[in-house]
């Protein structure tokens, strides 16, 4: 049976998951949830994990009732919401069926002998409690699985608690709808990875690091609306899979990756700003604003740490005033992560991530059938793109000017956010224009937009030093010492900004606005 499977994910702990299936619309006041199933499944791959790579993964369950293998492609959605196609078929055995394989029409069972490398990987036990929800009279109805469990793969293993909103008819507004009330019952977090995701990052060992943001597939054929909600999903999952790792391992680069996501969301809504106006805007934006601002301190205290204070240390390594000087801005890098990690722990950022999602997906800016704004939606994102690239580029340029020297402080970390829009929308829309222009394009962006970063860090950081130093003898001989350290290298990292900057000015763009 071939079909889409729609559906969102959350996780919880096994005690919230417990007084869940006893709260409504789960279950009526004094009614026992139904009893829960057994379901064991065995994930198939090949040795180098050809299926992960292609975002194909092939599941053989027992259900109790018989062997059924599924077929599962990645599909759209993010931030919790799975949108994808799948293959079913029963088996007798419990190994995969070729002939079905190649049925499903996906180009990476074309070669057989894929096929013939195909092997256990991982595999999981899940006690599954089903909710019907709504029903035809209501014209939605939900399937809700509430699972616990385990993944294993060889020696390692992870737990599985979270509950599954299947969209079996209506709207997936409904999902979100449902969603919330989970929230609003048990503390509920949105999930970005499936199962079989799980399971080849633990088969793989990669699991719990950063991970940096993936370049969205945005192909010529789609609307300006589907390309907008494919790049919100990227910087979306970009957001939760470093939420993952945060939570899992307090590592602070996760902290800014996380921000990363923020801002290129922010800056995705920027470029596509006309479009997605609505009622609801104003309350994206806030909530943007506000995780920013919790996040924001913890990166800023790590890269005051790392890139300002410890090069000077590492200069000085006997210095006890470094040394003092260096612990004091540890202590308050802690802190602040601390405080950002508290900030993702609350709840108010779970219903943060459904309720973006939930606009992405199915907010008001997508309009009503037949509205002049709904015929934009509708229009190919190939014109609407290049116009947008050529605005961001052309007003990057003008505020540069000819030379970067010649700009204060302040102008030059004005520049230096508009490089960072300008790389974030090319990189956005890079599909749409010939590769290796791009690629060196975004490449000289990024090396404008570094020189000027640690110049703002510079800046930046004599204020934070002076107020830091609190009048201690020891401390402000030791930020001297810093400042002196970082003022003896401005003028070299000014001229390569200024080098960087007039390569930018002098390459043709990658593009025609025609």
């Amino acid at each position: 049976m071939d079909g889409r499977e729609i559906e969102l994910k959350l996780g919880m702990s096994p005690d919230d998951i417990a007084l869940l299936s006893l709260s409504p619309p789960w279950s009526s006041e004094g009614e026992a949830p139904p009893p829960p199933r057994r379901l064991a499944s065995i994930y198939f791959d090949t040795p180098d994990f050809t299926l992960a790579a292609s975002g194909v993964s092939v599941r053989v369950r027992w259900t109790g009732d018989g062997l059924v293998q599924t077929v599962k492609v990645s599909g759209n959605g993010g931030a919790g919401l799975f949108d994808r196609p799948e293959w079913e078929q029963q088996l007798e055995r419990p190994v995969p069926d070729p002939g079905h394989l190649r049925a499903t029409g996906l180009a990476v069972f074309a070669d057989d002998r894929l096929i013939g490398q195909l092997e256990p990987v991982f595999s999981t036990q899940v006690n599954r409690t089903i909710f019907r929800l709504g029903g035809i009279e209501h014209g939605w109805e939900v399937e809700a699985a509430l699972d616990q469990g385990e993944v294993v793969a060889g020696s390692l293993s992870e737990p599985i608690c979270e509950v599954e909103l299947e969209l079996v008819r209506g709207s997936p507004d409904r999902l979100f709808r449902l969603a919330r009330q989970v929230l609003d019952t048990v503390p509920a977090r949105p999930l970005s990875i499936s199962k079989s995701e799980r399971g080849v990052k633990l088969a793989t060992g990669d699991t719990n690091r950063p991970v940096k943001a993936r370049v969205p597939l945005i192909r010529p054929d789609l609307t300006a609306a589907a390309a907008f909600q494919t790049i919100a999903r990227s910087c979306l999952d970009h957001l939760l899979v470093n939420e993952r790792c945060l939570l899992a391992t307090g590592d602070a680069e996760a902290i800014h990756q996380m921000r990363v996501a923020l801002r290129r969301l922010r800056s995705a809504v920027r470029v596509f700003r006309t479009l997605v106006a609505s009622p609801r805007l104003a309350e994206v934006k806030n909530d943007l604003r506000w995780l920013l601002e919790r996040l924001g301190p913890a990166r800023d205290a790590e890269v005051f740490l790392s890139d300002i204070i410890d090069p000077v240390v590492q200069d000085y390594p006997d210095d006890p005033g470094l040394t003092a000087l260096r612990d004091y801005w540890r202590s308050d890098r802690d802190a602040r992560l601390d405080a950002a990690v508290s900030a993702v722990r609350d709840r108010r950022f779970a219903a943060l991530v459904l309720d973006l999602t939930a606009w992405v997906e199915a907010g008001d800016w997508l309009g009503a059938p037949g509205e002049p704004l709904r015929r934009k939606l509708e229009a190919p994102i190939g014109p609407f793109a290049l116009r947008r690239l050529g605005k961001t580029t052309r007003r990057m340029l003008r505020q540069g000017g000819d030379s970067l020297s010649r700009l204060t402080p302040e102008e030059r970390h004005a520049v230096r956010i508009l490089c960072k829009q300008t790389r974030y929308t090319a990189e956005f829309f890079a599909a749409l224009v010939p590769r290796k222009q791009m690629k060196v394009f975004l490449g000289e962006l990024a090396e404008v937009q570094d020189a000027l970063g640690h110049l703002n860090d510079i800046a930046v950081a004599a204020p934070k030093l002076a107020a830091g130093s609190n009048g201690s003898g020891r401390h402000a001989r030791a930020a001297g010492l810093v400042s002196g350290w970082h003022t003896a290298r401005q003028a070299g990292m000014l001229a390569e900004a200024e080098r960087a900057w007039k390569r930018v000015r002098a390459r043709d763009l990658p593009w025609s606005e025609e």
